[in-house]
């Protein structure tokens, strides 16, 4: 069974019932998956939240990744973290 101890951090307590159900989808389909396996699923979601006008506040980014990148080697997070801010500065 998937941990969902996540959905008790006070960064997301007051999220969007919307951006909650996308949230938890991309949780589902990262479950177990390597970081290169990773970058599909985010870009996924964000299509999915571009569909919808939404989008993640800082903190409720800072959650998702915190939690995709719990079971990743020291080399993936810090590959992952490139990534991320590479991304960031596209917006």
């Amino acid at each position: 069974m998937a941990d969902t101890s996540w959905m008790n951090n006070p960064k997301i307590r007051n999220i969007d019932p919307r951006k909650l159900a996308i949230l938890l989808e991309i949780m589902k389909e990262a479950e177990g998956k390597p970081m290169d396996k990773l970058i599909p699923v985010i870009m996924n979601a964000n299509k999915k939240l571009q569909d919808q006008n939404l989008n993640f506040t800082k903190d409720e980014s800072d959650v998702m990744i915190e939690i995709l990148s719990r079971h990743l080697t020291p080399r993936e997070k810090m590959q992952f973290e490139m990534l991320r801010k590479m991304m960031a500065n596209r917006k």
